[in-house]
């Protein structure tokens, strides 16, 4: 039988920057002086409460 180590190295690649950017996804004007801002990396716990105090 082939001597097969246990552990392998691997390393992924970190050229993809930019998918760690958040930006603007949802805007929503609540009264003249309120705008509620969403970005596209909120968390979904977050975004629950918010909407349910919104509307």
């Amino acid at each position: 039988m082939e001597d097969k180590p246990d552990v392998v190295h691997f390393q992924m690649d970190q050229t993809k920057s930019r998918l760690s950017e958040a930006t603007k996804a949802l805007q929503i004007k609540i009264s003249n002086e309120k705008t509620v801002i969403v970005y596209n990396r909120v968390n979904s716990y977050i975004l629950d409460a918010l909407l349910k105090a919104v509307f």
